[in-house]
């Protein structure tokens, strides 16, 4: 049986590790603000987020912090932060003719969090949850494309109207309340409506979606699924800590 790293445990590891990682801010001579993230730790770190105190351009413009994740499990293109490693995550520069010379965009604090391969997490709780929310996410949406794929794939569901309901679904991610955090179903689902457009017209009479398609896209799906709510901290527990 897997270890289960309970809310309260996994605020006290955070805080305690909390010197492992670490950001921070240049104010570069070229007119770039840049933030850079560093793994003090001796083990790498698997996820990461780094945010960022934004600095007001306008009377109307948002003050609220830059927030950049870094997560294998959902950017899949995502590097692990090696044991000593220090990475440049964020950029912002002077756009010429709407920013005053000299202008900067970001300001400290810089604060940080990641989770390591063995599921320990490091740095700040509240950033820490944000990770682990967007892994639930995740999980909400590959297991509800996977729900209604399945389900087409008994009743034969015409294209347009599979389509159509991935739609929806996508179309209640983008509300503007919803937090990015909240969002990240997004892409998987916008994945399976280009995979549903691309197939090849069947032949009149035959079942869509076509049952090798659903047998293959289930079983990554499954996969997915598998992935994510195996992984560590544990979900049901690491969410306790955004209560």
């Amino acid at each position: 049986m897997k270890a289960v790293i309970s809310g309260a445990s996994l605020l006290a590891c955070a805080f305690s590790l909390n010197a492992q990682i670490s950001g921070t801010l240049q104010h570069r001579p070229d007119g770039l603000d840049e933030v850079s993230i560093r793994n003090k730790s001796t083990a790498s770190v698997v996820a990461y987020v780094t945010s960022v105190k934004r600095v007001p351009q306008g009377p109307n413009s948002s003050n609220a912090p830059w927030v950049m994740y870094s997560d294998p499990l959902i950017e899949t293109d995502a590097k692990p932060l090696l044991a000593g490693e220090e990475r440049s995550v964020m950029k912002m520069g002077m756009n010429p003719g709407v920013n005053t010379p000299g202008a900067r965009f970001f300001q400290e604090p810089v604060v940080t969090a990641g989770i390591l391969a063995d599921g320990s997490v490091i740095g700040d709780p509240a950033l820490l949850a944000g990770l682990v929310l967007r892994r639930s996410n995740m999980l909400l949406a590959v297991e509800t494309t996977l729900e209604t794929l399945s389900d087409a794939g008994r009743r034969n569901v015409p294209r347009d109207q599979l389509i159509a309901q991935f739609k929806k679904m996508a179309d209640s991610l983008r509300r503007w309340y919803l937090p990015p955090e909240q969002q990240v179903g997004l892409s998987v689902y916008q994945s399976m409506i280009g995979k549903l457009m691309n197939l090849p017209d069947v032949q009149y009479g035959s079942p869509f979606p076509p049952a090798t398609f659903v047998a293959e896209q289930t079983g990554t799906l499954r996969q997915q699924r598998v992935i994510l709510s195996e992984s560590q901290p544990s979900l049901a527990d690491g969410n306790q800590t955004s209560r």
